[in-house]
């Protein structure tokens, strides 16, 4: 655990328009994912379409990015809906999403988009860390208000195990880590880190666990950015009333 003492504020920018700022010009600039994650795959292959034998129903990709995850769950059957705050993200996505892909702005709720119980599966891949505790807690709440009864969620979170927790140069009272990258990289961004598998059950309680878990990539290398890349896997439902 980064050992930088807690502050009440954030310097300059709000930290969610900070990194938006940072993700409009990497997608401008041809960032994103042309093939979907290999956790994702083994998710929907082995949780997904093995145990639960959930294969089609509507998605929500919460934080769909250029929407590579929503086109491969189109492939195998679902109707994806996909949010993002990245405006060059959402006109990616649109190409083959159209309408069911839709800009929102940092921490917006979504109320007036959805329906309650609408969605079989809800994926927030990589997307939810860059909010802080309340904003997180509120937007977890609505994801669970739109999804299902007996519906799944599949969240995957930034865990302090990952390199980045030693790129900290400020913590905040709120959940939020600064995290100021100066190598392959050149961005300040703000991550709120999970600490561990107790931690992790807590931020999404109102979901039942199923299955928690992690992936992890990195090079032994002297430069700390190219350490672990570990991030947690929470897979949940929401009970049937």
């Amino acid at each position: 655990m980064n050992s930088a003492t807690p502050r009440s504020g954030l310097d300059a920018q709000h930290p969610i328009k900070n990194s938006l700022a940072a993700y409009d010009q990497k997608y401008e600039g041809g960032y994103g994912l042309q093939y979907p994650d290999g956790h994702i795959i083994r998710i929907f292959e082995r949780i997904l379409k093995y145990e639960l034998g959930v294969t089609t129903g509507n998605l929500l990709d919460f934080g769909c990015g250029n929407g590579v995850h929503s086109k491969y769950f189109m492939s195998k059957g679902f109707q994806c809906y996909g949010v993002d705050i990245a405006k060059e993200a959402i006109c990616q996505a649109k190409t083959f999403m159209h309408e069911k892909a839709v800009l929102i702005k940092p921490n917006q709720s979504l109320k007036e988009i959805f329906q309650p119980d609408y969605f079989d599966v809800v994926l927030a891949n990589q997307s939810l860390y860059y909010m802080d505790d309340a904003d997180m807690s509120n937007c977890i709440k609505e994801l669970y208000t739109f999804t299902k009864p007996g519906g799944i969620c599949i969240f995957t979170m930034m865990s302090a195990r990952n390199c980045y927790n030693g790129l900290i140069e400020e913590t905040y009272d709120n959940g939020l880590s600064k995290v100021v990258l100066r190598n392959r990289l050149t961005e300040t961004t703000y991550i709120n880190f999970i600490e561990n598998e107790e931690h992790l059950k807590s931020k999404f309680s109102p979901f039942q666990m199923l299955r928690i878990g992690y992936y992890d990539f990195g090079f032994i290398s002297e430069d700390p950015e190219e350490g672990s890349s570990h991030h947690f896997i929470f897979i949940g439902k929401k009970e049937k009333v």
